[in-house]
């Protein structure tokens, strides 16, 4: 089989023989590529295997333990075929590097036999080779006297907190120093059915440190004097980190879904994506106003939320829409990333008389409803439409008499019978006419004041028209097909 693609390590690597743990499952991406892991009913497949049985090279006495995923999207359940535990994900998750899947096992029963457990790891993803490969837990034979102890994370943001976890044997109390709130010392009594006795607490850093030491000492007496034994453990402040900022077409986080560089259309929402290390909080700076500490993934529409952020100075629109993640944390570190969305222009849907006597206005945008509009009707003929584009431009057209420019100035339908329906036009200023879909030129007089009947063959139709200086004109229709 091929060489394992994920990083995988257990927290604690090293374990007392005939207890019960909590083993935590670090699944991390250390390549330089993000990893695609595929989700849904046909989901990638990481499958550990614990070795059973009694011999030095065994780890648990059974399988009948649980399993949490402490990461969004994943999760972890003991197979119904075989022994094995199964992680699977509900949708698509890109893992970029530094990303990491946690999962816990609970109550995780090991044997009474000193030695090295390998623990076996399979990786089914997407259409690669199964991959397999092994991670070694040490079971150690306690002392009469003795502890051992492990912090759940290693490394904590600003603010953040892990669980520091010991188990003791001989003890009657464990006394615990280092931290960095509160008393600095604190004791805790040494409770439980059976050796080893498991004791945990809450431990943090201080907000100007770079590490701090706990040192645990396990006491078998009532004194300072009575015999004791002693570990530490060392917990480390990381710089906060953006790992992954990443555009999507759709919900769908596939790497083939991912938005390129082409403009959007200013209507077409699209799905961001981000995974942080190590932040304390973070801020995502939309072109409105700034959201704190949003969920991912977040559907947008860029060009809405353009327009929206600038209402009444439609003039100062930027180019671009900008989506800006900034990541807070320990020192100030705070990176920052920015994806910018470039837009298409906004078009013409209509911009007509509502009716064939050429009286009351009506308008549209394509796509509809773009708020960057104003509409002039003064007391004297033409009336003017003027949508305002990205970047500050602007385009003006025209509908009534007294004007050169061209015109559609009535497009409507009514049903015949059927699936066939009569397209009415009345234009102005026009040298040539095309209705779509079908590609269909109209000549002559049709150009001015025309019809169609046709069979209804889609939900929209489309005029466009030509001056004689070259510019055009569109005006877009809905027709509903109703039946017979």
């Amino acid at each position: 089989m091929a060489n394992l693609t994920f990083d995988y390590s257990f927290q604690p690597s090293e374990i007392f023989t005939n207890s019960v743990v909590d083993l935590n499952l670090y699944v991390t991406n250390n390549t330089n590529d993000t990893i695609e892991f595929e989700g849904g009913p046909n989901s990638d497949e990481i499958h550990i295997n614990f070795p059973q049985g009694s011999g030095a090279t065994k780890l648990v006495t059974n399988v009948g333990f649980t399993a949490n995923s402490d990461t969004k999207y994943f999760s972890c359940a003991k197979s119904a075929s075989d022994d094995d535990y199964v992680i699977t994900a509900t949708m698509n998750v890109p893992i970029p590097k530094g990303g990491q899947i946690h999962i816990i096992f609970l109550q995780v029963p090991i044997n009474d036999t000193p030695g090295t457990a390998p623990v076996t790891f399979t990786e089914y993803l997407g259409s690669a080779d199964p991959a397999t490969g092994t991670r070694d837990i040490v079971k150690t034979q306690p002392a009469a006297l003795s502890i051992m102890a492990y912090l759940q994370q290693q490394v904590v943001g600003l603010g953040q907190t892990t669980t520091l976890t010991w188990y003791s044997t001989g003890a009657t109390r464990v006394v615990v120093t280092g931290f960095a709130t509160g008393d600095k010392q604190r004791t805790f009594a040494v409770q439980g059915d059976r050796p080893p006795y498991k004791g945990s607490c809450i431990v943090d850093i201080a907000a100007d440190l770079d590490s701090t030491t706990y040192t645990l000492i396990a006491y078998n007496g009532n004194g300072n004097s009575d015999p004791s034994v002693q570990t530490y453990v060392v917990l480390y402040h990381g710089d906060a980190k953006i790992n992954s900022f990443v555009a999507y077409k759709t919900d769908d986080l596939s790497q083939h879904n991912e938005v390129g560089s082409e403009p959007l259309a200013v209507d077409q929402p699209v799905t961001l994506y981000w995974y942080l290390t190590y932040a304390s909080r973070w801020q995502l700076k939309p072109p409105g106003k700034p959201l704190n500490n949003p969920i991912t993934p977040r559907q947008v529409t860029p060009g809405m939320e353009l327009v929206q952020a600038f209402p009444g100075n439609y003039s100062n629109m930027p180019a671009t829409s900008d989506y800006k993640l900034t990541a807070f944390g320990f020192k100030d570190r705070n990176p920052s990333q920015t994806i910018s969305f470039k837009l298409k222009p906004v078009g013409i849907g209509y911009f007509k008389f509502k009716d064939p006597a050429l009286t009351q206005v009506v308008w549209q945008t394509d796509p509809a409803d773009w708020l960057a509009v104003e509409i002039n009707i003064p007391a004297q003929q033409p009336y003017t439409f003027t949508i305002w584009q990205p970047g500050g431009k602007f385009d003006v057209y025209y509908l009534g008499s007294n004007d050169t420019h061209p015109q559609i100035q009535y497009f409507d339908y009514t049903k015949v019978s059927g699936d066939q329906y009569k397209l009415s036009w009345i234009t102005a200023n026009l040298t040539s006419l095309t209705l779509n879909p079908g590609n269909i030129s109209i000549t002559g007089d049709q150009i001015k004041n025309g019809s169609q009947t046709l069979k209804l063959e889609a939900a929209q139709y489309r005029l466009t028209g030509l001056a004689s200086d070259g510019s055009k004109i569109d005006s877009v229709l809905n027709v509903p097909y109703t039946g017979n």
